[in-house]
């Protein structure tokens, strides 16, 4: 049995990790990236933002581990 390459318990199929655990992991590292790398707050108003976010590469990155 594979384990997760996160938590290390046991992943009986599919990625080799829990998808709570890459979103969590990821949900931080993306976190700390947009806070101190996008430029976007500081040009966009809110809702223009929020449409870059969603096409923003990082939450593809976010998504290829599955939906929780």
């Amino acid at each position: 049995m594979a384990k997760c390459k996160f938590c290390g318990q046991g992943v009986r199929s599919g990625p080799i990790f829990h998808t709570g655990c890459w979103e969590q992991a990821v949900n931080k590292l993306a976190g700390e990236i947009c806070d101190e790398y996008c430029k976007f707050p500081f040009e966009l108003d809110y809702e223009a933002m929020v449409d870059k976010c969603e096409r923003c590469p990082m939450t593809r990155l976010k998504e290829l581990g599955g939906k929780v």
